[in-house]
């Protein structure tokens, strides 16, 4: 994650934070609830189409690996990840999964986006990441909508960058990577 400070949060424009690794993460506890659901259930907060994604050994979904993962998911909701995080901010091309993943664990909330993203939505995607220290936007070649939402474990997938769920994804799961 960026290092910089946003004075507010506010809504998926307009949502901001510090990072920090070391402290336990705003919303450890959100993170809590939904550590024991399976694959693919419904998240407890009560988003529309959020889903939880919970591995069977949380030790090993956290370790730190060198060279590609398999993930059961697309993009990657959590696993085995690479020593080293990637920055957030926006992308225009794909970044190694592997360090998306990372980040994710830190608290960061992973956009992926289609190629057929058009100007609008990319300019609307931009300024997300300048507004909030805790999203990543990079495109994904197996994105399963147009655009993917994804926190640690997390996952809402929406055909519109100006769904309100967006929002309501950011302001409620920015932050609360697993607790370590």
């Amino acid at each position: 994650c960026l290092a910089r400070r946003l004075p507010a949060r506010g809504g998926f424009l307009a949502a901001g934070g510090g990072c920090s690794a070391t402290a336990g993460p705003p919303g450890a506890a959100s993170w809590a609830r939904v550590a024991s659901y399976g694959v693919g259930s419904p998240a407890p907060e009560g988003i529309a189409g959020v889903l939880a994604f919970a591995l069977a050994d949380p030790k090993t979904d956290q370790a730190h690996v060198n060279g590609k993962v398999d993930y059961p998911t697309s993009p990657p909701t959590r696993g085995a990840h690479n020593p080293v995080w990637q920055n957030c901010g926006f992308y225009t091309k794909a970044v190694l999964t592997e360090n998306a993943v990372h980040s994710l664990e830190h608290g960061a909330v992973w956009v992926t986006y289609t190629e057929a993203a058009d100007s609008t939505a990319r300019s609307a995607l931009m300024a997300l990441t300048q507004a909030n220290d805790f999203v990543l936007v990079t495109p994904y070649a197996a994105n399963p909508a147009p655009f993917v939402l994804t926190a640690w474990g997390l996952q809402l997938r929406v055909d519109s960058i100006t769904d309100p769920r967006g929002a309501q994804f950011l302001d409620t799961y920015a932050r609360a990577g697993p607790t370590v």
